[in-house]
Order: structure tokens, then C-alpha cells, then sequence
């Protein structure tokens, strides 16, 4: 069989990369990669994996009518918070000032405006410019959020077979790229219960086949024995998650207490704090590095966005052998839920809950749904709560946490998620 992977975020996604590399041991494989992609692809492409350009993208006053209707009459998902978290931050990330006014005043339309435009209604009104080479593929395999909207719609509308992975666990939270005309696999099946509740796809269209990421996991757990300690001192481990700049800056406020508070309550413990690898500026971590009882775990950056997979084994390490972990939202969280190492959520240091805030990014749909209600003991909201946890953290209602998040998966192998993924 030949598959065909459309994919983004390509030099990011370490784990889409090993599962493509499994599923080329048994099968044919194509990549296809929007050209502003090209290189990022090619640098990090599978031996023995095609690489083909989507080229279905066509100007005219038509699609660019319909991009516009689309992006403010738009069905959003029932998570209308983490959805509108989202345009905030790529709002945000415009340096114009004139471009900025503009995103934020089409957002305010936005949140005013009837939703009334479903995905596959947008889909069936672009013109697409059938130019991309699909000859030979038995199957597509997309990820969340969809590459190239204009060559989902040709997909749909001439029948391939399409497969949609929901690559993390707040895609069906936050985005809008859902057809009722694919197929869905997902991580787990409350996160499939997610994708039916806020996305309303048919339960008959979506299925649980396992995290990719977590594979690494699994690999973690078979050579653990042999890894080397990267620390040699007893600390807790916190992991950055935000890349917006103004709310790093709270979330390095945040970090700062976190330390201050263990200086007083823990002295013989070190903060080893991970900046988050999306983040271009690192700069911003300044701040941190002066402090007594910090230590950062900085040393795993590459030329891009990705991270070798040696540094992911040294993470699940890091995590294993901390007292704790803490974060303000990240998938990092509920990884440390897999090993022995308690997992805190910081949700303390915000002035404000409104438009894009750190109440906002801590309180995202899949953060409160899948970790805080399932143990509101480990959501620390004061440094004097903190300073008790600090001075408790061999209690076993920290971990109750950790037993309750592995009961709702199922680790899997590369090699078996890839078998899984084309099979179901």
C-alpha cells in the first residue's frame, strides 16, 4: 500500500518523523509539504520517503471572498475560550502595529458575528488547482490542524480515503479544520470524547489509536536503567510553555516566586527550569539564570525547531529523577504523569482572567478537564500553598495523579503506533 502524509510543522514534530520512518519499513511513503516548507522537509526527510509539493493554492476574488466569509462566520468548537486563546496569540504575533490593530479589530467581529459556516461548507467553495501529484496514494494521513486547506478540499471532493491524526490533546479544543468527510484517530478516548463534544464529529468516524509522542515513553522505560543522572543534586523541574512575549514575561514572574518559595521552604532543593524549545527568544529566561537556586536546562536546541531524540530520553530522565514537576499547561505535565514524579500545576501570579492572560493559558479547556478536576490537590494556587507542598512532597495524594492519567492510556511502541495508525 502507498501511503501519503501531508504534513506541517515537519523539523517540530520528532515523533511524526519516527512514525513515518516505522510505517516506510512495511509500506510506500509519500511526503507532502506546502514549498514555503520545502527545506525544513528535505532536511529532515525519511530515507527512502518521496517527498512531493502541494501546489492547489489558487488566487482570485472568489477564494479570497471565501477565506474572508470564512474566518468570521467560521463554526467554532464548543471550547469557545481555548479557541479564541488561540487567534489571540497569532494576533499577537504581528509586528506591525497597524497589521496588529487590524488582527485584533477582526477578531472583536469575530466573537460578535454568528458562527455559521461549517469546515466542509468552506472546503466545498474553494477552487483548487488540481495540480499536486496524488497518483499512486491508497491513503492520506493528515495531521491537526490541517496543512493546505485547498488540498484537504480537493481530497474530500474526489473521494480519497483521508485519515486525520489530532496530534496533540487541545487540537479539538482550538481548531476549526474538521470535515465530517475523514476519518478521526485520536490519543485516548476521553480526547475522543472531546473531539465528539466540541466538534461534533459522528462517534462512528473517530477512534483511539494512542499518542504518538508517547512513544517516547516507551523508549524512556526500556533504558532507563542505563541512562546517566544528568543532575547529581536533589531539584524540581519546572517546564516553560508559553510563546506569546508578554506572557512569558509572567510566566518567568511566576518561575522566580516558584524559586524564592523553595529557597525558604526546601534550601537543599535546586529549581532546574526547561525553557520551552518554540520560544525564539530565550532571552527572556535572563531574568532566572541570576538566581541562587536556579539551574537551567538549556543545552538542547538545534538549528531548528527540532529536538534529537537522545534529549527527549534526557527529558523523561529529568522528570524521573526530580522530587517534582511543575508547569503553567503543557503536554510535559501529563508526561511526568507517567513517571513516579508528582505533577503541579502553577495557577497563581495573574492579575487579570480576561483576552490573552496566564489565567487564560493555565485554564485552557484540556488542562482543566484532563489534569486539574481529576486531582485539584495538585493545582497550586498561593506560594503558601506551595510552601506546603514543597515541605510534603512524599505525600501520596500528590501522585494519586499520575495513577489516574496512566489508567487512561495505553503506552505504544513506534513501530506499534505506525501499524495501529494505517490499520484502523
Amino acid at each position: 500500500m502507498k501511503i501519503g502524509f501531508v504534513v506541517s510543522f515537519f523539523d517540530f514534530r520528532n515523533d511524526v518523523r519516527r512514525v513515518i520512518t516505522e510505517v516506510a519499513q512495511q509500506h510506500e511513503v509519500t511526503i507532502f509539504g506546502r514549498p514555503e516548507n520545502k527545506e525544513e522537509i528535505l532536511r529532515h526527510l525519511p530515507s527512502g520517503v518521496e517527498f512531493r509539493l502541494i501546489n492547489e493554492k489558487k488566487g482570485g476574488w472568489w477564494n479570497s471572498l471565501w477565506i474572508k466569509l470564512y474566518i468570521l462566520f467560521r463554526q467554532i468548537p464548543e471550547s469557545r475560550h481555548n479557541f479564541f486563546l488561540m487567534e489571540l496569540f497569532k494576533a499577537s504575533l504581528a509586528t506591525d502595529a497597524a497589521v496588529l490593530k487590524k488582527n485584533h479589530q477582526i477578531l472583536a467581529w469575530v466573537r460578535r458575528l454568528p458562527k455559521i459556516i461549517s469546515y466542509d461548507f468552506y472546503l466545498n467553495r474553494l477552487r483548487y488547482r488540481a495540480q499536486t501529484d496524488l497518483t499512486g496514494i491508497d491513503q492520506f494521513v493528515c495531521f491537526t490542524a490541517i496543512a493546505d486547506d485547498f488540498l484537504m478540499a480537493r481530497l474530500v471532493h474526489e473521494n480519497h480515503p483521508v485519515k486525520v491524526y489530532v496530534y496533540s490533546w487541545d487540537h479539538a479544543c482550538k481548531h476549526t479544520c474538521f470535515s465530517s468527510r475523514a476519518t478521526y484517530v485520536c490519543w485516548n478516548e476521553r480526547i475522543r470524547e472531546d473531539l465528539i463534544h466540541l466538534q461534533h464529529v459522528s462517534p462512528s468516524r473517530a477512534s483511539v489509536v494512542g499518542a504518538s509522542q508517547f512513544a517516547y515513553i516507551d523508549e524512556y522505560r526500556k533504558v532507563a536503567a542505563q541512562l546517566p543522572r544528568t543532575y547529581h543534586f536533589p531539584y524540581v523541574y519546572v517546564g516553560c510553555a508559553i510563546g506569546v512575549v508578554d506572557l512569558v514575561r509572567d510566566e518567568v514572574s511566576v518561575v522566580k516566586q516558584v524559586a524564592e518559595t523553595l529557597q525558604q521552604a526546601r534550601p537543599d532543593l535546586k529549581l532546574v527550569v526547561r525553557p520551552y524549545p518554540v520560544q525564539g527568544n530565550w532571552e527572556l529566561y535572563a531574568p532566572l539564570r541570576s538566581l541562587p537556586n536556579v539551574v537551567m536546562d538549556d543545552g538542547f536546541r538545534t538549528l531548528d525547531l527540532s529536538v534529537k531524540d537522545s534529549h527527549i530520553l534526557e527529558k523523561f530522565e529529568k522528570i524521573a529523577n526530580a522530587d517534582a514537576f511543575f508547569h503553567m499547561g503543557t503536554t510535559m505535565g501529563l508526561e511526568a504523569c507517567f513517571t513516579d514524579t508528582p505533577s503541579f500545576m502553577l495557577d497563581f501570579g495573574y492579575t487579570s482572567t480576561d483576552g490573552l492572560s496566564l489565567y487564560g493559558f493555565i485554564h485552557q479547556y484540556q488542562n482543566d478537564r484532563h489534569l486539574i478536576e481529576l486531582a485539584p490537590q495538585n493545582d497550586v494556587r498561593s506560594t503558601e500553598q506551595l510552601a506546603d507542598i514543597f515541605k510534603n512532597l512524599s505525600s501520596p495524594t500528590y501522585r494519586v495523579l499520575n495513577g489516574l492519567v496512566q489508567s487512561q492510556y495505553r503506552i505504544k511502541s513506534f513501530e506499534e503506533f505506525a501499524n495501529d495508525l494505517i490499520a484502523v
